[in-house]
């Protein structure tokens, strides 16, 4: 008599989305997934725009998201997609810091927020919680976010303090402006006017406390520049090719028109 077949169906894998302007960081993530393979790949994006479009017609369980993309930020995705899809669920797993974004990212509708620096045991946990609908943010943070109330956050003292006083898009422009975009190319990948993004401006200048625009812009290089390096060098998948020539020749300081002088 030849053995009964099993007539449990076998269980579906839930999947999940990646939108991360990195391909360093939607390659990464995606051998994790696979190499543990718990959860399968619906698909991957480098912008907002992008995977408004493919969730449009392959809705995964999950999305994984980077809050700095090209275009429209992460933070506007997670605020247009979940009125459209209440059922997905978001983990944002980002290179900014969580004592920042963190909370607004929750506020907007993730479930989660992983920093990108966190090792992938975490990352593993966090899509667990995630999916199974629980909050999660790294045990330090919750800590963090315990003590600042317990000691009153506005008494603390520090320079970057006033960043919390800042909303969504006044982060954003920070962003922006630290990568070296001038007002008229803010404007436009925001869809915005110039002008309006000069009263952003002024209005982060005057809730951080500083006097002149070049002040202002020193102070979102210190805060946000690696990234916003960073994302610019991903985004065409190699290094600027000045700087690429200038570490592989340790070219001279010495200006061309000296150079030319001495010949």
């Amino acid at each position: 008599m030849p053995p009964l077949k099993s007539t449990i169906p076998s269980r579906r894998k839930e999947t999940i989305a990646i939108v991360d302007s990195q391909p360093s960081s939607r390659i990464g993530l995606s051998h994790f997934i696979k190499k543990i393979n718990r959860w399968e790949i619906a698909w991957f994006s480098a912008t907002a725009e992008e995977a408004m479009k493919k969730i449009s017609t392959d809705q995964p369980d999950m999305m994984i998201m980077e809050i700095q993309l090209t275009g429209k930020d992460g933070l506007e995705l997670i605020k247009h997609l979940l009125p459209l899809y209440p059922q997905l669920k978001i983990l944002v797993h980002s290179s900014h810091s969580e004592e920042f974004y963190a909370e607004r990212c929750l506020r907007a509708g993730a479930l989660g927020y992983l920093h990108k620096m966190d090792p992938m045991v975490n990352f593993e946990n966090a899509v667990e919680k995630v999916l199974l609908g629980e909050l999660y943010v790294n045990p330090r943070l919750a800590i963090q976010a315990l003590h600042s109330r317990v000691h009153h956050f506005a008494k603390l003292k520090g320079d970057n303090h006033n960043l919390h006083n800042l909303t969504d898009r006044e982060l954003e422009i920070m962003i922006l402006m630290a990568s070296g975009d001038s007002c008229q190319k803010t404007a436009d990948k925001l869809h915005i006017s110039p002008r309006t993004v000069q009263v952003h401006r002024n209005n982060i200048r005057l809730k951080i406390g500083l006097e002149c625009a070049a002040q202002l812009h020193a102070y979102s290089v210190r805060f946000y520049g690696e990234n916003a390096l960073m994302q610019k060098w991903d985004d065409s998948e190699k290094m600027p090719e000045r700087v690429t020539k200038t570490k592989a020749s340790k070219v001279s300081s010495v200006p061309v028109s000296e150079k030319l002088r001495k010949r």
